[in-house]
C-alpha cells in the first residue's frame, strides 16, 4: 500500500512540473505581441502630461474681506440660542423624569395593593372552611 502511495504522489509531482512548464511556456509565447513595444505606451501618457491647466489671472479673482465685529457677534448670537436650547432641553428632561418617577411609584403601590388584596382574600378562604366544619357538624346533631 505504501509503494503504490509513493507512486502516486510521484506521478501527480511529475503531471504538475510538466503541466507547469507548458503554460509557462505557452504564455511566455504570446505575451508580448511583436507590433507593441513598452515605449509606446509611456508615450501616450507623456503627452497628456505635456499640457497644463492655465491659472487665472489675479485681476479675476474676488476676495471676500472680513470683518471680525460681525462675525464674533454671530458666534455670541449662536452660542445664546444653543444655551437657550440646552437649558429648555434639561427642563424637559427633568419633568420626563419626575413623570416617570411617578409612574414608577403608581405602579409599585398598585403592585403592593393587589398583594394586599390576595392576602385578605387567601385569609378569607383559611376561615371559610372552618365554618362549612362547623355548620356541617350542626346539620349532623
Amino acid at each position: 500500500m505504501a509503494k503504490k502511495r509513493k507512486k502516486l504522489t510521484a506521478l501527480l509531482v511529475i503531471g504538475a512540473a510538466v503541466a507547469g512548464a507548458y503554460y509557462f511556456l505557452n504564455k511566455k509565447n504570446s505575451e508580448i505581441p511583436a507590433d507593441m513595444s513598452e515605449d509606446e505606451d509611456d508615450e501616450e501618457f507623456e503627452d497628456d502630461t505635456e499640457e497644463e491647466p492655465k491659472a487665472p489671472k489675479a485681476g479675476k479673482r474676488s476676495y471676500v474681506s472680513l470683518d471680525f465685529n460681525t462675525v464674533e457677534q454671530k458666534v455670541q448670537d449662536v452660542a445664546a440660542k444653543f444655551a437657550d436650547t440646552a437649558s429648555k432641553a434639561a427642563t424637559s428632561l427633568g419633568n420626563l423624569y419626575k413623570q416617570a418617577e411617578g409612574k414608577v411609584e403608581e405602579f409599585f403601590d398598585d403592585r403592593r395593593e393587589a398583594k394586599n388584596a390576595a392576602g385578605e382574600h387567601a385569609a378569607e378562604e383559611t376561615e371559610a372552611p372552618e365554618n362549612n366544619g362547623e355548620s356541617e357538624e350542626k346539620n349532623e346533631q
